[in-house]
């Protein structure tokens, strides 16, 4: 072994090696091709051992696969035991090569100091077979002299190859090993598929299948039990062995029977085509299905696989085994194939049955929707509908429940029931969202075997119980969307609902969805056609009423009316009033209560608030209002409220709300909706129109009555003056008293005052009258600034003209001059002491003229703005401009554009306050 090559060429060696591998890969058995190699390396390198052994990572031990001796003893050890200190389990670990020396005398040598001392050997080299750093055994090289190593480099690059090619071996092998251990179900289950060729009836194919799968599993026990729909349990009908060959023989088995009630989990797990297998250390389901099972049973180790045809349950295939075992894939997937197979193989008088069962079914659809579409009363069509139903699906009663959207749950629009059952009690609760979620959106029928194990349609379980139901179908009859109304058919005893029952119920439902539509459809346009109606009458009845209150009284009533509401409550206030007054109120309902003592204060109201704030209808709950409130409005704890602002247009001010409560369940349709906001909305403006109306109304009143009074308190003047000139007449006879200057001043005064006085209460008693007049510029503005030459000396202000023109105006002056006169004299009363008040006159063309007063004083912006807004936004609220000084200003304004000119009101840069007036200076008509 530490000799080296013998002389040859590279070529030679490598040819060599090439014909050892070809010879090699010849060999049929892996006996073969590793005594191939041992030879070539007993031959290659001079050493009296080569040794090739497998590994066992489970047992930690080697076994002996070939070993190569030159002295000619045998090699007695088959399997050698590693320990954890060997020199050959830190090869296997470490993946690296190793010489040991004096094996007979090394600690490290384990097992193999014996081996050593029996055939003489001391030095060996250790050499571990990987693939893919896994360690699949060792190559020993042993010798009876010291010092083994291999020197040239053409010796280990050789034995490089010859390991890689062992490597290559011995996977294989194992890969062989391990198919031959594994159970492979194709041939066996092809087998079975060729004896069910000749077999047409059920019973005998169930027994063939169950034995077939009884010899391949290799348990204890197999079995096959069948499922009855109607009374929902599993009867034994087949064991392996051609025993209990029927459902009540004398070798009955232990478990005859399985309630779906008493094993509901087990049940619903078949039911959705999984396998269940119990191994000795793994379940693959969880206890609530796995123990009842084990307990039934008494077995710890069981495998169980559904029998399902289109998705019905038919029975189930069952291995038992009496000792704890792990069942392998193979085992787990020939159960199923053969469960599949028994569904797949049924005989051909089943799978006729089934089809005559479709057949008529389908003849059932078809005439029912030619009565359907053959008979426009609904009643009648649906008592045809339930007659036939009942019939083919053998069940007890039948109903069609409409959602109720104004107060909640379903009524029952439909019902038919047999002597077995009681009539369903109307109406019917709301389902949960879950519930009604899954109503929505699934397009198949709900489906429950047992109200004591299922839970959908939970809210409904009562009332099934109230009718003696057990079990029940449920089909949404407008699927997808949200139901227009269901299709429920039920049975007083627990069933599966198979397949083409719930098929059947689909086709019928489909059909029965059509004519319900249809006279929803009709039935919403007859409630439109009322509602529009009433609609109508009541703005009509709203628009002929010409008193605030009965508008109020009348709007109520008629909401009230039309929405069915217990509580209908009008509550308004005036524009910057602290409290808000019940105006109008509807109660029915004792529960209800509105009441405006104590006050409703309008800031401190969270519903007053909240209205102000919203633009639209506010839907909320009775128990999320505050003390305040509750203490004028009062509802049940499940209430709900809804409130709409009494809105007219955006720049108005709000001045009420109307508040409508109900009971929590009820339900507002998007058309009531609607027609609420447009009651409202057509009471805001009626109401609003009444309000101003009697405003102005009012307003006219007081004016008319006002100008009556100063009318006739003129009457009385010029009278009085009257007199005075003909006491002035008499007085002239006296001597000496005409020649007089102040008497003829006199006289002459009081003529022109008795003929002003005279063209007041004659031409201009109930409206202002034409009367141009010519005046001189100068001569006007001397009269204004004596009429206010009190005012100024009171004040000591500073007055000025600023008039370069000597004009004569011509026009309504009289009324200009008192236009005039108002805005000096408020420059004047608003100027501090010691101020200063300025008058400017401008022509700014041949035909306009400019007079303009400016002052030190101050007026509120809101006058300002008021006067350059031109008109009011809101008549009913409140203004600076209904008071003075305001409204004097705001009458100069009015009366300026009468008469065909302009007046302005700002302030300037520097503070001051500057009024401008601008008139023509010739007649408008001119």
């Amino acid at each position: 072994m530490v000799s080296l090559i013998p002389p040859a060429t590279c070529e030679q060696h490598l040819a060599n090696l090439g014909q050892v591998l070809k010879t090699v890969w010849e060999q049929d058995t892996v006996d073969g091709q590793l005594k191939e190699i041992a030879e070539y390396m007993q031959r290659l390198y001079a050493h009296n051992l080569t040794w090739i052994g497998l590994y066992d990572s489970d047992e930690q031990s080697l076994n002996t696969q070939t070993a190569v001796l030159t002295n000619g003893k045998n090699f007695l050890w088959q399997k050698i035991a590693l320990q954890p200190d060997d020199a050959i389990q830190q090869v296997i670990e470490r993946g690296i090569p190793a010489a040991v020396y004096d094996l007979q005398a090394s600690h490290r040598a384990g097992e193999w100091k014996n081996i050593a001392q029996r055939l003489e050997i001391h030095d060996a080299l250790i050499f571990p077979i990987q693939r893919q750093q896994e360690c699949l055994g060792i190559v020993l090289l042993g010798t009876t002299r010291r010092g083994a190593v291999l020197k040239s480099g053409v010796q280990k690059k050789t034995f490089a190859i010859l390991v890689t090619t062992l490597a290559t071996i011995l996977h294989r092998y194992r890969q062989d090993y391990y198919l031959q251990l594994e159970k492979r179900p194709s041939q066996p289950f092809f087998q079975l598929l060729t004896k069910l060729e000749t077999i047409q009836e059920l019973e005998p194919r169930l027994q063939e299948i169950v034995d077939a799968t009884h010899r391949f599993v290799g348990a204890n026990r197999t079995r096959a039990y069948w499922f009855e729909p109607q009374q929902r349990f599993f009867w034994h009908r087949i064991a392996n062995g051609g025993h209990n060959r029927h459902a009540y023989t004398t070798q009955a088995p232990a478990l005859s029977q399985l309630s779906a009630n008493g094993y509901q989990e087990f049940y619903q797990t078949l039911s959705c085509g999984d396998v269940i297998v119990i191994g000795a250390e793994s379940c693959s389901h969880t206890e609530a299905v796995i123990d009842p099972l084990k307990t039934a049973f008494e077995k710890p180790s069981l495998m169980v696989a559904p029998i399902l045809m289109q998705g019905d349950l038919l029975g189930f295939l069952i291995v038992e085994s009496t000792q704890p075992r792990e069942w392998s894939v193979p085992e787990k997937r020939y159960l199923t194939a053969a469960a599949q197979v028994v569904s797949l193989g049924m005989p051909m008088s089943a799978l006729q049955e089934r089809v005559a069962d479709l057949e008529a079914n389908h003849q059932l659809s078809v005439g029912l929707a030619q009565s359907i579409h053959g008979d426009r009363d609904w009643q009648s069509v649906m008592t045809q509908c339930a007659e036939q139903l009942i019939a083919t699906l053998e069940i007890d009663g039948l109903l069609v429940l409409i959602p109720d959207l104004e107060c909640g749950g379903f009524e029952v629009g439909y019902q038919y029931h047999s002597t077995r059952s009681k009539p369903a009690q109307d109406p019917w609760c709301s389902l949960h969202d879950i519930d009604w979620q899954l109503l929505s959106r699934q397009t198949t029928p709900i489906c429950i075997e047992n109200l004591d194990n299922d839970l959908k349609l939970r809210a409904w379980h009562p009332l099934f119980l109230q009718m003696g139901m057990q079990a029940a179908m449920a089909y949404n009859l407008s699927p997808g969307k949200a139901p227009e109304g269901v299709l429920v058919v039920t049975d007083t005893d627990g069933r599966r609902w198979n397949q083409t029952e719930q098929d059947l119920l689909q086709s019928v439902g489909r059909q029965i969805g059509l004519v319900l539509h249809q006279w929803s459809l009709q039935r919403q346009a007859q409630q439109q056609s009322q509602m529009h109606d009433t609609m109508q009458w009541g703005l009509r009845n709203l628009q002929r009423t010409f008193d605030v209150a009965q508008l109020e009284q009348a709007a109520t009533h008629h909401i009230s009316q039309l929405l069915r509401l217990p509580l209908v409550a009008l509550i308004v206030w005036e524009t910057n009033q602290k409290e808000a007054r019940l105006a109008s109120s509807v109660v029915r309902e004792k529960q209800f209560v509105a009441q405006d003592t104590p006050p409703i204060l309008v800031d401190g109201d969270a519903l007053i608030n909240w209205a102000i704030q919203t633009d639209g209808v506010i839907q909320l709950e009775y128990e999320e209002l505050p003390d305040v409130t509750r203490q004028w409005l009062r509802c049940p704890g499940q209430a709900q409220l809804l409130v709409v602002a009494l809105r007219t247009s955006p720049e108005h001010a709000l001045n009420g709300a109307i508040v409508l409560a109900d009971h929590g369940d009820r339900r507002f349709s998007d058309q009531q909706m609607s027609m609420l906001a447009v009651l409202v909305h057509q009471l805001a403006w009626c109401r609003r129109h009444l309000l101003l109306t009697n405003r102005l109304k009012n307003h006219k009143n007081q004016l008319t009555e006002l100008n009556w009074y100063k009318h006739h308190h003129m009457d009385d003047i010029r009278r009085q003056i009257k007199d005075s000139r003909r006491q002035l007449n008499n007085l002239k006879q006296l001597p000496d008293i005409s020649n007089q200057p102040y008497f003829h001043a006199v006289e002459s005064r009081l003529a022109g005052m008795e003929k002003e006085l005279l063209r007041l209460t004659g031409r201009e008693r109930w409206a202002m009258a034409s009367d141009p007049r010519k005046v001189p510029l100068v001569a006007l503005l001397n009269r204004l600034m004596k009429r206010v030459q009190t005012q100024v000396q009171k004040k000591q202000l500073w007055t000025q003209v600023h008039s370069d023109s000597n004009l004569a105006l011509q026009g309504e002056m009289q009324k200009i001059e008192f236009i005039l006169y108002e805005l000096i004299s408020a420059a004047c009363r608003r100027s501090p002491a010691r101020g200063r008040v300025d008058i400017w006159s401008r022509p700014l063309d041949q035909q306009w003229i400019e007079l303009s007063i400016t002052d030190d004083g101050d007026v509120e912006d809101g006058i300002i703005k008021a006067l350059n807004q031109g008109h009011r936004l809101d008549h009913l609220a409140e203004s600076l401009l209904d008071t003075p000084p305001g409204l004097n200003l705001a009458i100069c304004r009015s009366l300026m554009g009468r008469l065909g000119g302009e007046f302005v009101l700002e302030k300037l840069d520097d503070n001051r306050i500057r009024s401008s007036v601008m008139f023509p200076m010739h007649p408008p008509n001119s």
